[in-house]
Parts: structure tokens; C-alpha cells; sequence
């Protein structure tokens, strides 16, 4: 150092013998052992009681070292009562107070050199404030109940030692005066009889003044230690101040109390200046320590709410502002880290892995209700005719649960909501990311208000680092692309092989599960669990779709499915197009094209499927506004219809929410001719099925197919007690009736409604699929009028040729005809039955069908009379009576063609005749015409269903035209 005069006052100052010390003293020690050595170099009058035989009781009453090594105990309790035994705990510590006795005696409240600040500094150097506090208590109590008996314990003995002191110094005095002590040494002569006495009056003193010096010392001590807890009572309330605040989650508190304890600790660090000269007081001393004390707990409390506060940090969600107080707490307290981007990419990694794990654990959960519904028995005739009746409900019940099983609607349910937990916009992940974009976006634009904190110290985590930024861009668009990557496995992959996690002990949290117990619709592990074996049923097995579900609930669901999957594309697309990323729309327009294309194709199977199954529409019941119909072509329109209407909403997407850029593709025209040839094959199928109905119904209860039909042709009647609406199912002739009626309807009206339909709805023109189901319903219609008709025919056929051909048909020789021949009355009558069984069952079919009988019976007598070859005049009078008989009977029946064959009929009569037989028919025309009107008039009540109604003639050769 430069100035000796300034070397040696800071050595003074700071009582050091070398400017370069290696360890630092105490300076209260030194200023006590610079007070002892003052001590022992003055000359004391009592010095001669500062022998080694003095008693102790002595010692302590005159002070100084001997007090301290003499009186004093070597260990005493915690005057706060805290810990019973101080010299204890400071052992703990690594101090030699056991060994070094001066040492020691700093930290007993009864010795005179007790150090409050070298107390509570070594002693309560861990003592959390709340339990300072306590033992300030305790101290002030304990003070209160002692000083009074130490008051008085030195009153009622003071005038003794007042006496013994005004003896002892008159006997020195004496000693003295005969100069006594100069013929004696002092330590051994004239006083051994005193010393003796002394010692006597040394252990009775100590026995009455001892404790009261004892209590008197420590109550100095305590009163100390009291005076400088109570003068920093607000500091040693901070840490407790503060831990409520943190229980009361009053952030705003908290922040306050932190920023006092911040003060406190400066301004009691200012009053100790490490470097400066000023003397340093010990009251500045008692600051510092309990300051830095209540720091060290505040900082301990502080540190532990951070964790905390970062682990709920991490774990915040997107939704609400309670990432954005956690945020601002952090950077008000300050950290080292930035809470924004932590936060940021802590939510990254969140979504990231609940993207796979919903995705993952959804795929699973599908297949394992999958292979059980492969594994279900199939639903009854009865309940898949309930379920295609379904849309003629739907004015009444407006609930999907009628739309098919049990099983396939909870496995759509589960396909729907495993998808909505994914892609929902508003409670999906698919939300949870828009939220986090737009979140991240503000924090990147700067548009958040965050406190800056202490000093400005977190004015540094405001603002994001463009690489971050480009890496945090980078990552919303992974994920999107993960979304999307996940929708293409669920539409296009073959179902999943292994599903042993679904039984797997480990919990699994899908936005789908259940409270605890088993979900019915899943088995538990074991023999019972499907196989994988179920899932290869089919020739393409979906995973998205149900095995044997009907296009009813297939269009339904996977129409909102797929609206679910475009909104999620469009939304998705939008958000990374903020970032420049064009090119990720053209890849979830090519997965929205490839998923709908497959779902498509998927729905078309069922569709056919549920278009062979339409014939168990059938339950032989009349319509209520047509009772020439049964039920089935308006239950068969309304299905057809609501197929239309479901294809056409998976087709376009249209109630798909688009924008500008938009991600959904109009459908291929590869796409567009399949849905066309498969609604031309549904009503191919279905008038297929009409027909195997007519032949051979299929009772939904309990019908016997080996049971054969009860009727028989021509000679089947109605059945009693049936009700208004009912039909006798079990008559094929019945049966056959009603279908040809139903295909007439279906012809004229339901397939040209339903054809205009599929065109508004796909804007195609179905020209050629038209004429092609024309065709189709002219062959059906053919076929069952060919097999209702086929044994009248054949029975009408015997019927006349063996009554023309038979031996006794010509009258007898030289006798006119006078009457018809009976097989014609057998003919007629047989016609009667029929037209009795076409009125009741279907009346619009009486005219076409006695139309082409007639045209059978004139086809049948013309080749009966050509067999005959001649006719006599006789035979010639025969053949026409007959022939015009039956021609004016059916006469409201007649076509053209009946009317060409009857020509035909006269023609063969006229070849197989001769002149004088032609000249005898054209002279008794007038008397067969009479006979012919005498055979009518009798046979009208027989035949009165064929003669012409005035109100129905023009219906009547309108259907017969149709």
C-alpha cells in the first residue's frame, strides 16, 4: 500500500496485525480480549483476592475473565426453545465450542461476553422465520417471569454484601497501615486465617448470589436478542407472507412481497459496505444477518414456486389465458429461461404425441368392435326390412338408431366421435392446433402485454428469435402434415393386425374413453376376444366400415364423417397457408379425393347389397291411397330417394365449409359413372327381388319354405276374415297379381320420379340408363305376366281343343246348331274366376290380362278348327255360334290382335267349307243371330263381370293401352 498512515488506520480500524490476513476474527472478541489485557495491566486494590484459592462466588461478583471460565455452565438450553442443548448444535456446525471455553461463552445468554448476532447468525443460521417469531414469544414471556424474583433475590441480600465489602476493604486498610504486609508477603502471611474465611464466605455467597448473576446475565441476553427480533418483525413476517400468498394463489400479492423482501435485503447490504471504512455498527450487523436470513427462505420459497409454476407451464393448455398468467409471473420474479418459448414448445410436443396416441389407440378400438360385429350373427329378415323402412319414418321418428343394428350404429358413433376428438375444429385437436398457431402468431407479432420485471430483466424473452420462429412454422406444419398422414391410414390401410393394446394394463386417456368398467360394445381379453381371423371375411375389408352395414347408415355417417375430414382439410390448409406453404393443400386434396373415392365405393357395395334385400319391404299389405298396391313401391321410393339424397352429400361435399384455396376437389367423372351404373343396378335388384317375392314370398315370421302355395290357377278364392288392407300372401296367383300391379306403378310413375331425382341431384341426364331400366321392367313385367297367365292358358288351350276335336262337337246330321258347345261355357267360366280374382286383388290388371286371354282363346279355337280341315253346313253353323259367343261376351276385352285371329277363325271356316255350306251360313244368318241372342240373354246373369261399366270403359282402354 502506498501511504503508511493510511495502512495503519485501516489495520486499526479493522483490528488487524497484517493487511493480508488468512483468517478473519471475530471484533467482538477482540474487543474483549484488548478489554481483559486493560484489566490484568491496572493495579487493583483487590488483587489480592485474585488468587487461585478465591472462591468462585467472589470471582463472578467482581467480573472479568474469571467469571467467564468459572461460573458459567458449559451448556444451556436454546433461550428461544428451539433446540435443547446450543453447544449441541454448534458442534454440528464444526465449531470447538467444547474446547475453546471463550468461544463457547459467546453463545450462553448467562456469560457477559454473549454475542446475539454470532447467536442467531451460527445458532438459527437454518431457522425458518416463522419459528424465530415463536421464540421471540417465548423469550418475552419467559423475561416477564423472571425478572421480578431476580429483583427481589438482590434487594433482601444487597446490605450483606454492602457490609462485607466495607469489612474487607477497613481490614486492608489496617494491613496496611501497620505496614504489615511488609513484613509478611501478601500470599502467604497475615491473611490465611482471612482466606480461610473467605472461602467460607466465597461458597456461601455463591450459594445465594450465584443464580441471581446467572439470571441476571441471561435476562441482559435475552433482552437483547427481544429488542433486535421485535425492531425487524416486518422482515422475519416476509417468508410466511409470502408462503400464504403462494397457498391464496394471490400472484399479484406475491410479486409485491417479493420485490420488499428485494429492498430489504439492499438496503440492509448497504449498511455493511464490504469495502468501506466506516465503523460498522452492531445493530447494521443484526440487519444484515436477519436479512440475509429471510432472504435465503424467500429465495428457498420463491425457487420451489417456479418449479412449480414451469410444471404447470408445460402442462397449460391452449384454451383460456392461464398460460399468459403463468407467463407473466415467471418473467415478473425472473428466469433465466424463456417461459414463452418453453411454453411453446411444450405444447408442441403435447400435440404432437396426442396426435399419434388418439389416432393410434381410436384405430385399435374401431377394429376390436370391427371383428365383433364380423362375428355377430346376422340381423334378422325382419329387422333389415325395419331398417329399410326406416326413411318412410323418418317424418315421425327423426333418429339415426333406426337406421341399422345396434352394433353398426355404436361402431359409427365410436368411427364419428374417435374422428371429432381428432378433427374438430372447436373440441379437437385439430382446434387445439388453430389455437396454438394463432397463439404463437401473437407471441411472434409482439401482441401479448408482458411484464418486464426486476431491472428489466426479462425484457430479453419478449421477443422470439426469427430461427425460432422459422423452426416454430416449421412444426405446425408437421403436425398438420401428421393429421393428415393419419387420415390417409384410416381411409385407405386394411384394418389393423394387432389390437393387444386395447387390452393392454396400461391406461390409456383417448378422448373417447369411458369411466371405469368395461365398454359393452368391447370384450374383455380372453377366449371371447374377436380373432384376428374375423376381419377376412369380406374380398376388401374396410377399416371405417362396419362388416354388413346397410347404405342407409353408411351414408348418413360417412357423409358427416367426411364433412368432418373436409372442414378439417380446409381449415388446416388455411392455417398453413399463413406461413407460405402451398404446396400442403395440394396433399390433403389428393387424401379428400382418395378418402371420398374409397367411402364411395364402400356405401355403393351396401347399396347393392340393400337393393337385393328391398324385396323384404314386401309385407302384403295394401297401400292406403292405392289398394290396387301393396306398400312396397312407396317404401321402395323412399329409400331409393334417401340413397340419392345421402350419395349425393358424399359425391360434392357440399355442406363442406370452403373458401378461397379450396382443398375439396369435384368428384371425378370415373366417380360419377360408377354411382350412375350402381343406381341403375339398385332398381335391376330390386324389381329382381319383387319377382323371387311373387314366386316365393319370404315370410318375416315364420314362413315355411317348403311350404307350397295353397291356390291353385283358376280356382283359387280369397280367404275370409282378412282386414281391409291385408292380401292372402300365401296365394302365388295373389301374389303375382299384386306384383304386376306394383311394377305398373313402379313403371308410370315411382322409377321416372326417381330417375329425375338422381339427375337434379348429380346434374346428369340418364338417357341411356333410361331406356336401359325400361327394358329391364318390360322383361320383368313379361316374365311374371307370363307366369300368372301360362297355366290359364294352358288350361284354356285343353279346354277348347278337346271340346272342337272332340267327336260329339258337330251337331247331329241334318240338324242345325241350336246352342254353344259346353267346353265354351267351361272356357267362359273359367274366365269368370279369373276376372273374379283380378277385381279383388288388382283391378287395374282385369283389362290387359282378360284381353290377352281372349287373344289365347281365339288363337286356341283358330288352330282347333284348322285341325278340323272341313266343315259341313252344319259344323260350319257350329263353329260360328261359338266363335261369335265368346266374341260378344268379352267384347269390352277385345283387341286387335283378338280381332285379327277372330278374322282368322272365319277365313279357315270359309277354306275348310264348300259352296253349298257357304250358302247355307249366309241364309240362316238370321236364325243364328236370333239363337245367338237367346243364348246371351240366358247366360247374363253367368257373365255379367264381363259386360262394359259407362264410368270405367275410358280407364279401362287406357290401362289396356298401358
Amino acid at each position: 500500500m502506498g501511504d503508511p498512515r493510511a495502512e495503519a488506520a485501516l489495520l486499526k480500524h479493522y483490528r488487524l496485525q497484517d493487511p493480508f490476513p488468512e483468517a478473519w476474527s471475530d471484533p467482538i472478541e477482540e474487543a474483549q480480549i484488548i478489554q481483559r489485557k486493560q484489566s490484568r495491566a491496572s493495579t487493583s486494590r483487590y488483587s489480592i483476592l485474585q488468587e487461585e484459592g478465591t472462591s468462585a462466588s467472589l470471582k463472578g461478583l467482581v467480573g472479568g475473565d474469571a467469571y467467564s471460565a468459572g461460573v458459567i455452565p458449559e451448556d444451556e438450553p436454546d433461550p428461544l426453545g428451539t433446540v435443547g442443548s446450543v453447544v449441541r448444535v454448534l458442534g454440528k456446525r464444526g465449531l470447538p465450542v467444547r474446547d475453546n471455553v471463550r468461544l463457547r461463552n459467546r453463545y450462553l445468554v448467562s456469560s457477559k461476553t454473549f454475542s446475539p448476532t454470532a447467536f442467531l447468525r451460527d445458532v438459527h443460521a437454518n431457522t425458518p422465520s416463522p419459528t424465530l417469531q415463536q421464540g421471540l414469544n417465548n423469550l418475552s414471556t419467559s423475561i416477564a417471569q423472571k425478572s421480578g424474583s431476580l429483583k427481589l433475590l438482590v434487594e433482601s441480600n444487597f446490605d450483606r454484601f454492602v457490609a462485607a465489602k466495607g469489612t474487607i476493604e477497613g481490614v486492608y486498610k489496617e494491613m496496611k497501615e501497620n505496614s504489615f504486609l511488609d513484613k509478611d508477603r501478601e500470599s502467604e502471611w497475615g491473611v490465611g486465617r482471612i482466606r480461610g474465611y473467605l472461602n467460607d464466605a466465597g461458597v456461601k455467597a455463591d450459594e445465594l448470589f450465584g443464580p441471581a448473576m446467572r439470571g441476571r446475565g441471561r435476562e441482559e441476553g435475552l433482552r437483547l436478542a427481544l429488542v433486535v427480533l421485535e425492531k425487524h418483525r416486518v422482515m422475519l413476517e416476509m417468508p410466511g407472507s409470502l408462503s400464504e400468498c403462494i397457498k391464496r394463489k394471490d400472484y399479484e400479492s406475491l410479486i409485491e412481497e417479493y420485490q420488499k423482501a428485494r429492498s430489504f435485503l439492499g438496503e440492509s447490504r448497504k449498511l455493511v459496505p464490504a469495502g468501506g471504512v466506516a465503523p460498522i455498527k452492531e445493530d447494521h450487523v443484526h440487519q444484515l444477518v436477519i436479512a440475509e436470513t429471510m432472504w435465503a427462505e424467500v429465495t428457498i420459497a420463491i425457487e420451489d414456486f417456479k418449479r412449480d409454476t414451469w410444471k404447470r407451464l408445460v402442462e397449460c393448455p391452449t384454451e383460456g389465458n392461464l398460460h399468459m398468467e403463468l407467463i407473466g409471473i415467471l418473467l415478473e420474479l425472473g428466469v433465466d429461461d424463456n417461459p414463452v418459448w418453453l411454453w411453446l414448445i411444450s405444447r408442441y410436443d403435447y400435440l404432437k404425441n396426442r396426435i399419434v396416441t388418439i389416432f393410434e389407440r381410436s384405430r385399435v378400438e374401431i377394429e376390436v368392435l370391427r371383428r365383433k360385429i364380423a362375428e355377430a350373427p346376422s340381423p334378422s329378415p325382419k329387422s333389415v326390412a325395419g331398417h329399410l323402412r326406416s326413411p318412410s319414418r323418418r317424418a315421425h321418428v327423426d333418429s339415426s338408431k333406426s337406421l341399422d343394428t345396434q352394433l353398426i350404429i355404436s361402431f359409427w358413433e365410436l368411427v364419428y366421435s374417435s374422428l371429432s376428438a381428432l378433427l374438430s375444429p372447436s373440441s379437437g385437436l385439430v382446434g387445439e392446433l388453430l389455437s396454438f398457431q394463432k397463439t404463437t402468431q401473437s407471441f411472434i407479432d409482439g401482441d401479448n402485454l408482458l411484464p418486464v420485471g426486476i431491472d428489466d430483466q426479462s425484457r430479453k424473452h419478449h421477443r422470439i428469435d426469427p430461427y425460432d420462429v422459422r423452426k416454430l412454422q416449421e412444426g405446425i406444419c408437421e403436425l398438420a402434415i401428421m393429421i393428415r398422414d393419419c387420415l390417409t391410414k384410416f381411409y385407405t390401410e386394411p384394418p389393423v393386425e394387432d389390437i393387444s393394446s386395447m387390452y393392454s394394463p396400461i391406461p390409456a386417456t383417448p378422448l373417447s374413453a369411458n369411466a371405469p368398467g368395461q365398454d359393452p360394445n368391447f370384450p374383455p381379453p380372453g377366449p371371447s376376444a374377436p380373432g384376428a381371423q374375423a376381419q377376412k371375411g369380406e374380398d376388401e375389408a374396410y377399416a371405417f366400415i362396419p362388416p354388413g352395414t346397410n347404405s342407409l347408415s353408411g351414408m348418413h355417417y360417412m357423409g358427416k364423417i367426411l364433412v368432418l375430414t373436409g372442414n378439417a382439410s380446409v381449415a388446416l390448409c388455411e392455417m398453413v397457408g399463413r406461413f407460405g406453404r402451398t404446396g400442403i393443400a395440394d396433399q390433403f386434396r389428393a387424401m379428400v379425393s382418395g378418402s371420398r373415392e374409397r367411402a364411395v365405393l364402400a356405401v355403393c357395395a351396401a347399396w347393392l347389397r340393400d337393393a337385393g334385400n328391398c324385396k323384404l319391404l314386401e309385407d302384403w299389405t295394401r297401400a292406403g291411397d292405392n289398394r290396387d298396391v301393396t306398400r312396397m313401391p312407396g317404401l321402395f321410393g323412399a329409400f331409393e330417394r334417401e340413397v340419392i339424397s345421402g350419395m349425393q352429400a358424399i359425391v360434392y361435399l357440399d355442406k363442406v365449409v370452403r373458401s378461397d384455396g379450396s382443398v375439396i376437389p369435384p368428384p371425378s367423372a370415373k366417380l360419377l359413372s360408377h354411382v350412375r351404373a350402381q343406381f341403375v343396378r339398385s332398381l335391376y335388384k330390386s324389381l329382381q327381388g319383387m319377382v323371387e317375392n311373387a314366386k316365393k314370398p319370404l315370410d318375416l315370421d315364420a314362413w315355411d319354405e317348403d311350404q307350397t302355395d295353397l291356390a291353385s290357377p283358376v280356382t283359387s278364392v280369397a280367404p275370409r276374415n282378412l282386414t281391409a288392407y291385408s292380401v292372402d300372401s300365401k296365394d302365388k296367383n295373389v301374389r303375382i297379381l299384386l306384383t304386376l300391379s306394383n311394377l305398373q306403378l313402379l313403371r308410370n310413375d315411382v322409377v321416372p320420379e326417381l330417375i329425375g331425382v338422381f339427375e337434379n341431384a348429380f346434374s346428369v341426364k340418364l338417357t341411356d340408363e333410361s331406356k336401359t331400366i325400361r327394358d329391364a321392367q318390360s322383361q320383368i313385367d313379361a316374365q311374371l305376366f307370363e307366369e300368372y297367365t301360362k297355366p290359364l292358358v294352358s288350361s284354356l288351350s285343353d279346354t277348347i281343343r278337346l271340346g272342337v276335336l272332340s267327336p260329339t262337337w258337330p251337331p247331329p246330321p241334318g240338324k242345325l246348331a241350336t246352342s254353344v258347345r259346353p267346353y265354351i261355357y267351361t272356357a267362359l267360366l273359367s274366365l269368370v274366376l279369373v276376372h273374379s280374382q283380378i277385381t279383388t286383388t288388382a283391378p287395374s290388371l282385369t283389362h290387359p290380362i282378360l284381353s290377352y286371354l281372349l287373344e289365347t282363346v281365339s288363337e286356341e279355337l283358330l288352330e282347333a278348327f284348322k285341325q278340323r280341315r272341313k266343315f259341313s253346313l252344319g259344323e260350319l253353323l257350329q263353329a260360328a255360334l261359338d266363335v261369335e259367343f265368346v266374341n260378344q261376351t268379352l267384347s269390352q276385352y277385345n283387341t286387335p290382335r283378338a280381332s285379327e285371329l277372330q278374322q282368322g277363325v272365319y277365313v279357315e271356316l270359309d277354306r275348310g267349307s264348300d259352296a253349298e255350306a257357304r250358302l247355307g251360313l249366309r241364309e240362316g244368318l238370321g236364325g243364328m243371330k236370333k239363337i245367338l241372342g237367346e243364348l246371351r240373354g240366358g247366360s247374363r246373369a253367368e257373365f255379367l263381370c264381363f259386360r262394359a261399366k259407362k264410368s270405367s270403359s275410358k280407364k279401362a282402354a287406357a290401362n289396356a293401352e298401358g
